[in-house]
């Protein structure tokens, strides 16, 4: 298998399931004793954040590209970034590219498509939902993205900060964020619910819902360990 690098820390939570699962997709494939080799670049979740907050996208583009050009100095063969948000800068820095990076928006798109839904509620960060990063990929493979109002995008961001982010499941957020996502599924026809950010499938579980989850770090997973085969 080609070395494999990730951008992580944004957030560490889910970093570590990256780590963790694309170990298990290894041994499941190739037999119990094969482990990938794997690099990994921890940036600062909060100087990805604060760039965001700012509207600072040159800033968070070169963050992403400095721990890129990071781990292929460290002999990263492949790549990816561990979030849904910073994908954000995608179309800033795909040109600059120094090895293959795993796009975890394709890779989810091509999912959908694959299995066919039609009507996809998307969560996320407040700057994901905001930015439309799902909106255009889905239509233009005619699946229809379903988006919350502003007033839930900031409901459900608020259940991120600052635990969920840090890997901490709040009971009680779990129950709001269940109410939200459920109400959208009953009114919006939705067909499945796509967790937009690496950390919400440690709160939302298959079977808290009446439809499918589209978990995007596994997704990018799978992705990341057949581009790297």
């Amino acid at each position: 298998m080609k070395k494999i690098g990730l951008v992580g820390g944004i957030g560490p939570a889910s970093t570590v399931d990256y780590y963790l699962g694309l170990i298990e997709r290894c041994r499941a494939e190739f037999g119990k004793n094969v482990y990938p080799e794997i690099v990994i670049d921890s940036v600062s979740l909060t100087t990805a954040t604060d760039f965001f907050a700012q509207n600072n996208f040159d800033g968070n583009a070169k963050l992403m590209l400095k721990s890129l050009a990071d781990l292929k100095a460290a002999g990263a063969e492949v790549a990816a970034i561990t979030a849904n948000t910073e994908h954000i800068v995608w179309d800033k820095i795909k040109d600059f590219f120094e090895i293959p990076v795993v796009s975890i928006v394709e890779a989810t798109a091509a999912e959908i498509l694959q299995k066919g839904y039609k009507r996809v509620l998307i969560l996320g960060t407040i700057f994901t939902m905001k930015s439309g990063l799902y909106e255009k990929p889905l239509a233009e493979r005619g699946i229809t993205p379903i988006i919350p109002t502003d007033d839930d995008k900031d409901r459900i961001s608020n259940l991120f900060f600052p635990n969920l982010e840090n890997g901490i499941v709040v009971p009680e957020d779990k129950v709001k964020m269940l109410e939200i996502v459920g109400r959208y599924v009953r009114e919006k026809s939705a067909d499945a619910v796509l967790l937009g950010c690496t950390e919400l499938p440690l709160m939302i579980k298959d079977g808290d819902l009446d439809v499918p989850l589209l978990n995007t770090t596994q997704i990018h997973i799978n992705a990341i360990f057949d581009a790297a085969k």
